[in-house]
């Protein structure tokens, strides 16, 4: 049994250096091909084409140090639930909340709590280094760190109450339903992801920031002219007071049926003039036209259904080769949970690249709806290029890190499309003139 253990340790050792290598070399590989072909800093725009200029240093060092943290988290994925798994303390978890309580689902729960707490203060300085002192070196951050602090156990709260309430679902369909239970837990995905959908934009996310009508009453105006040019319905707009936490800008999309909401990040709102924002916002608007919100739903329940079906036939296989020496033999006892999650997480190692270019083919989708209601490329062109600066975003990575970890187009891309994209120049149809009204 040990020297099993060894052998796929060593194995799992010897791939990752491989991937890590992988990633070196195609991000050196970029790297040369940016110095060489990026113009300096300068003027962006020449007459009506926006350029993409040479990144700053800063630019690059964050991105070197984005690569070696994500590696490292990515190393941790794996590592953490493998020491939980043969340290035994995954068993001692179990029996300590089995001491504790007596209810099934209270054993359950206690132990989800006891692993929660224990893998989040072994990723705990990671975090802080990445969510609040490299923030800080790079001026992307204006909290201070009790502020962080506070956030941080807020969310760690609101999300170990949250998975507290269904963490007992999976494990009761295990349970009683041994040999489909990986069918069964695919298919509550779809009306689970549903519901926290509706319910994150007026439950959950007010808890962290203070959401509220767009405040420029001009830009409001605007926001809801560009709204009536399309068939979205009743769409709220709100602005979100993230200013408090970053220097950073987004704007996203939330919510299905009458919880259905634009976002704008208050840095956004301060940082793009009019048309910019209008070009983010038809983004946006684009997302909930086409459906991308269902879609993703969706395409995420039957995505489950073949990783969950993989992870079974795993699951079936380390157990029947352990022979119960990890101190479980069967999937239902909560014991197992780390080898569960340790098992999800290579799943989506290997999926990434898939599920990455089915999200970059939705946004590709937006920015072509942007410009096709707007008809504005020029300020879609500049207002990528100031929220990917602001960021200090690469305009190209490696293709490694491309795949695993992009799910928006390049920065780089994303304003040559804006640049390049005008059928109605050449009186060539819309590919999304359904979702536009006549005469707008």
């Amino acid at each position: 049994m040990t020297k099993d253990f060894s052998k796929v340790i060593i194995v799992f050792i010897s791939l990752f250096i491989i991937f890590v290598a992988a990633v070196t070399v195609s991000e050196i590989v970029n790297y040369n091909h940016i110095i060489k072909t990026y113009p300096q800093s300068g003027q962006i725009a020449v007459p009506d084409t926006v350029r993409v200029t040479m990144p700053t240093q800063a630019a690059f060092d964050f991105h070197k140090s984005k690569i070696i943290t994500w590696l490292i988290r990515l190393f941790l994925s794996f590592a953490v639930p493998a020491f939980f798994i043969f340290s035994k303390l995954s068993i001692h978890i179990r029996n300590w909340a089995a001491g504790r309580a007596r209810r099934w689902i209270s054993i359950i729960i206690l132990y989800f709590i006891a692993y929660s707490v224990i893998e989040t203060l072994i990723y705990l300085p990671l975090d802080i280094y990445t969510g609040f002192f490299r923030m800080h070196q790079y001026g992307l951050s204006n909290q201070n760190f009790s502020q962080w602090i506070i956030d941080t156990i807020k969310n760690f709260i609101v999300n170990t109450v949250l998975t507290c309430a269904i963490i007992w679902v999976p494990f009761l369909i295990i349970k009683k339903s041994p040999k489909r239970w990986w069918l069964y837990i695919a298919l509550i995905s779809i009306p689970y992801l549903f519901i926290v959908s509706y319910i994150q934009p007026v439950v959950i996310d007010p808890i962290f920031n203070q959401y509220k009508p767009i405040e420029d009453s001009h830009l409001s105006l605007k926001i809801e002219d560009l709204l009536n040019k399309t068939s979205i319905g009743d769409c709220q707009v709100y602005q979100v007071d993230k200013s408090k936490e970053t220097n950073q800008m987004n704007a996203y999309m939330t919510g299905v049926f009458n919880t259905k909401r634009i976002v704008l990040w208050d840095t956004t709102i301060n940082y793009l003039d009019t048309d910019e924002i209008l070009g983010v916002t038809a983004h946006e608007m684009g997302h909930y036209l086409m459906g991308h919100v269902w879609k993703s739903i969706v395409f995420g329940g039957i995505g489950s259904i073949v990783i969950l079906y993989l992870i079974y036939r795993m699951l079936g296989y380390i157990l029947k080769k352990t022979k119960g020496k990890l101190g479980f033999s069967k999937v239902s006892d909560i014991a197992a949970y780390p080898l569960i999650i340790l098992l999800i997480n290579l799943m989506m190692f290997f999926t990434a690249p898939i599920t990455n270019a089915y999200s970059r083919s939705m946004e590709t989708e937006a920015d072509r709806f942007e410009l096709e209601l707007t008809k504005n490329n020029f300020a879609t062109a500049t207002a990528t290029v100031k929220l990917h600066q602001q960021s200090l975003t690469m305009p190209e990575p490696g293709i490694v890190y491309m795949l695993w970890t992009y799910d928006h187009p390049t920065f780089k891309s994303r304003v040559d499309f804006a640049n390049e994209y005008r059928p109605w120049e050449k009186g060539e149809p819309l590919k999304y003139q359904k979702f536009i009204k006549e005469g707008k």
